[in-house]
């Protein structure tokens, strides 16, 4: 039985050390303290920082690095995770295989320095493949703690973890939904409503009586929601399960009986937190969140993460810049999609409209952030991408006159069109931010670098085809003025919710009693369409 002490000493100043102190191959853990938390993420999908284009950022591993740092000086706590951790979906595109690997492994050694302990696999952690989770694994010191496997041999893992804190001993365990994951590995998983019978047996024989108040037991689950509930009837015993998969945000437990079901918001924006007694007396406050604000990562002086992160990016950077050198539209012969600027030679009030909003210049928000070649945010920052007739590649979104990308010239010219462009973003930390005056003065120097450099087309920024449809006889097709306006309306509405997800603009969505996301605010969806009417 491995104890847990000294948290208070512990010290970023050097290097990025673990936060806390565990024996990773023991299954008893023993706290030592007046207070302890399980603290939980889930849905981390691959996120090792906040991408620029949320008006208010939250997550990151320095700013998690900084919360844990504030929250050791008086809490002990053990850190879980209940899967979807190491990609963006359950899908890794081929064309961007080597840098979504690379961000994933570099993911997991990050958790792994925060002080990770365990994990539960998700769909989107074996998205690459069961070998390459393996290879993961095999990298880092946390752990796969779960109840289900149908082989035991078929992945490393435990099945539970027993923590004595004071008079109290909490039990941990896990299962996976086979259903939950892609049809390829559900065989990996045997049903774990059948199977926990026999995970009770197997924690009986360690000790836990489901009638003793001292003795708590917590399922890390990677189920989703709904699944969850009906696991809490048949397992009435279980004191709390800390879900996934679904990607809910319960603002507070959701009861089934005497069982509380958590969840938070995915990507470390949110860390979970449940508290335990030292004894029978009850806590006033068992579950809450903590929001992980930009701001957390400068409570450690000289953040080590910050720098862990800073070089992550550069050699990201590098594999991406590498990945993309090997596609190309450009020189494909494939009629390009109509940029705004032939849109604008008809439609000049719009385009008027349109230079004073953030869609104008949407695309130096990468800029700012240094994400530029990051393809899960180019697509809602540009048009056209992995679209017919428009591009896959960073160097194809700008396309000058007389001028190919294969042209010995092309790189040292895009290169200095994209300082020039870089120029009008001085000083600017948010595009979301700026006022309407300020936008145009950004996007009319963005024009002149166009004319400048003789750009002839270009796919940067959120653009007219972005939202509206250009129809084969355009202009000339003939519609029902109030049905064209419906019509468009909700054509546009779809297109626009595809990027203002309630991850990135939770504000355009409504929650339920339990504080899950349970639609549209058709009220406030309504109030952005009339501000970026014309």
């Amino acid at each position: 039985m491995k104890k847990i002490l000294g948290l208070l000493s512990l010290t970023f100043a050097l290097s990025c050390q673990s936060i806390i102190d565990l024996d990773r191959d023991s299954e008893e853990l023993k706290i030592e303290g007046p207070k302890f938390s399980i603290l939980f993420s889930h849905s981390i999908s691959g996120e090792t920082h906040p991408c620029g284009c949320r008006q208010f950022p939250l997550g990151g591993l320095p700013q998690v690095a900084g919360f844990m740092s504030d929250f050791k000086k008086d809490h002990q706590y053990l850190y879980i995770d209940t899967g979807d951790m190491l990609f963006p979906s359950s899908v890794v595109p081929g064309h961007i295989e080597k840098s979504q690997k690379f961000a994933a492994l570099s993911l997991a050694k990050g958790l792994d320095k925060l002080g990770l302990k365990y994990t539960i696999p998700g769909d989107q952690d074996l998205a690459a493949g069961l070998d390459f989770y393996k290879e993961v694994l095999s990298q880092v010191s946390f752990k796969v703690l779960v109840s289900n496997l149908a082989d035991k041999k078929s992945l490393p893992h435990q099945e539970y973890a027993k923590i004595q804190f004071g008079k109290s001993t909490i039990f941990l365990t896990g299962i996976v939904a086979a259903g939950s994951l892609q049809s390829e590995f559900r065989d990996l998983f045997i049903n774990p409503v059948k199977n926990f019978k026999n995970t009770l047996t197997t924690l009986k024989e360690a000790g836990f009586d489901d009638k003793n108040p001292l003795h708590k037991l917590v399922l890390m689950s990677h189920a989703g929601l709904d699944y969850d509930k009906k696991f809490a009837e048949t397992y009435p015993m279980i004191d709390w399960i800390i879900g996934s998969h679904s990607q809910s945000f319960t603002n507070y437990s959701i009861d089934v009986g005497t069982t509380q079901i958590v969840q938070v918001l995915s990507k470390n924006h949110y860390i979970g937190e449940v508290a335990f007694s030292a004894a029978t007396e009850k806590i006033e406050k068992e579950f809450s969140y903590h929001e992980m604000r930009e701001q957390l990562g400068e409570r450690i002086p000289n953040n080590p993460f910050t720098s862990y992160i800073n070089n992550h990016k550069q050699e990201l950077d590098s594999i991406r810049d590498k990945e993309q050198k090997s596609l190309s539209f450009a020189d494909s012969g494939i009629k390009k999609l109509a940029d705004t600027k032939s849109c604008l030679e008809c439609h000049s009030d719009q385009g008027d409209h349109w230079a004073k909003t953030p869609h104008a210049i949407s695309f130096g928000t990468l800029m700012i952030a240094k994400e530029e070649n990051k393809t899960s945010c180019m697509q809602c920052h540009s048009l056209g991408m992995n679209e017919e007739g428009g591009y896959i590649n960073h160097n194809d979104i700008v396309h000058f006159k007389d001028l190919k990308t294969s042209d010995a010239k092309f790189n040292a010219h895009k290169q200095k069109y994209w300082q020039d462009v870089s120029k009008a973003f001085s000083g600017v930390t948010s595009v979301r931010k700026l006022d309407a005056k300020k936008v145009k003065s950004i996007r009319v120097a963005w024009d002149k670098a166009n004319e400048k450099h003789n750009v002839e087309h270009s796919f940067a920024n959120v653009q007219c085809l972005n939202c509206h449809s250009m129809v084969t006889d355009h202009p000339f097709a003939i519609e029902d003025e109030a049905q064209k306006k419906a019509h468009t309306k909700a054509a546009i509405k779809n297109k626009c919710l595809g990027c203002h997800t309630s991850d990135q603009s939770p504000e355009w969505y409504k929650k339920d009693r339990d504080g899950i996301y349970s639609g549209v605010n058709d009220e406030y969806f309504d109030k952005m369409y009339q501000k970026m009417t014309h």
